[in-house]
């Protein structure tokens, strides 16, 4: 056997990839599936699978090209990629090299949803706190819906049956399409205004680009922001939409939607017979009670001579009239103790005496307080005398009324002959007058 005949693995596989890489139905692919199995590498490289209902296919993309995606690749979410089909030798397998990936048309809506729905989770349009109470019995209720619908006659049939006082209005609104969102929103805020008791947005099954009319975020807060308590039952049992998180009740389906809204009259009339007989038990326990209260009563021997019981009172309130006056009869003389007590005190207190003490005192005081004053004044005056005579003594009137003068110079007294000079101009003072006189001569003890 000759071996140049066997090719290697490996040429084999580099051959293929040749193949592979020359064909130009493979140099550029365009692909529409699912992801599987998504896994972002540290280098920034993303490996993943791409599948539909028979094949799956391994992909790649690089870094370079993952960088501009516009979403965050994850399972489950439906694709469109472009790029080219290639074989990795090391394993042999061919596998997509991916240079362009973007959501498929519902792949993306889907992305936006969980994005406003995360968002609205996160603000707290979802809690509990704001969803309101639904009457228990309403009187009037609002439909939105498309009148031509299937929904509308279930939901008008199933409340006619279950509670047929309630009144119903159907609101005609388009439910899918372009324009349906806008129409859904302005009958919501006309329905708010009716002032009906509950509002029904309700529509029946279909594709979730039918449905997606209620995915829409502003349909949405527009139900948050009513004051009416809003019910939803939007498609099927395992359709939800945005509406169903944000309502205040949320309905399988449009017919569960229009039992939760009222009661069943069966379960009325239920509920009525049951108090009926239990009202009636309750009586009859009442009237069985009270013969035999009455019966017994009856039976008393007091109330059969009523006599006893008048006699029994009388006597007692004659008892407690004796009581009562035997305890004012010792309050009063408790009281005339108490005031007799309180008045011999008083007496014995008086200050009358002590006051007729003082006084004896006071004026006792009186007379030692004027003898001593009469005494320290004559001593007064005959003091100021003597001191009126002292200073008259050394008076200088006197002194002069006596001969005597006193001199001045420039208004000064000249006590020595050593404060004058010749020519100066001197006034002596007499008793009754005085002169001007010029020194002509200075004598110094004795000496000019």
């Amino acid at each position: 056997m000759e071996n140049s005949r066997y090719l290697s693995v490996g040429a084999l596989t580099r051959y293929l990839k040749y193949k592979f890489d020359q064909d130009p139905y493979l140099t550029r692919v365009f692909l529409k599936g699912e992801l599987s199995n998504v896994k972002r590498h540290t280098s920034g490289h993303i490996f993943f699978a791409i599948k539909d209902e028979q094949s799956v296919v391994r992909a790649i993309m690089f870094s370079r090209n993952a960088g501009s995606l516009k979403f965050n690749p994850e399972e489950g979410q439906s694709v469109l990629i472009e790029g080219r089909v290639s074989i990795f030798e090391s394993s042999g397998q061919y596998q997509v090299y991916v240079e362009k990936m973007e959501m498929d048309g519902i792949g993306m809506l889907f992305e936006k949803l969980e994005q406003d729905k995360k968002q609205l989770a996160e603000k707290g349009y979802f809690d509990v706190q704001h969803k309101k109470t639904l009457p228990r019995y309403p009187r009037t209720i609002t439909i939105i819906s498309s009148e031509t619908g299937a929904a509308v006659r279930d939901m008008i049939t199933t409340l006619s049956r279950r509670y047929p006082l309630v009144s119903v209005t159907v609101i005609n609104t388009l439910m899918q399409g372009p324009r349906s969102r806008q129409a859904v929103v302005e009958n919501l805020e006309y329905a708010d205004r009716l002032g009906n008791d509950i509002i029904i947005l309700a529509r029946g099954g279909g594709s979730i680009e039918d449905l997606w009319t209620f995915n829409e975020k502003d349909v949405a807060l527009k139900i948050f922001d009513m004051k009416t308590p809003v019910i939803t039952g939007i498609g099927h049992e395992t359709d939800t939409t945005l509406v169903d998180f944000i309502a205040d009740v949320r309905a399988a389906t449009p017919t569960a939607a229009a039992e939760m809204a009222v009661p069943d009259q069966q379960d009325i009339f239920e509920r009525l017979r049951q108090f009926e007989n239990y009202a009636s038990r309750r009586v009859a326990q009442k009237l069985d009670s009270s013969r035999s209260r009455l019966d017994a009563l009856g039976s008393y021997y007091k109330l059969r001579n009523p006599d006893l019981l008048y006699d029994q009172q009388a006597e007692r309130l004659a008892n407690l009239k004796d009581i009562l006056d035997d305890r004012m009869h010792h309050a009063i003389k408790d009281s005339h103790y108490r005031l007799s007590v309180l008045k011999e005190s008083v007496r014995y207190n008086t200050p009358g005496p002590e006051i007729k003490r003082s006084a004896g005192t006071l004026m006792e005081r009186k007379g030692q307080l004027d003898r001593a004053m009469r005494v320290r004044t004559g001593d007064s005056r005959k003091s100021l005398a003597r001191v009126i005579e002292s200073l008259n003594s050394l008076s200088p009137t006197n002194v002069l009324l006596r001969g005597y003068s006193f001199t001045t110079h420039q208004g000064v007294i000249v006590k020595d002959a050593h404060q004058l000079e010749l020519g100066d101009e001197v006034q002596s003072t007499f008793a009754d007058g005085s002169i001007v006189s010029k020194v002509t001569e200075v004598n110094h003890d004795g000496r000019n």
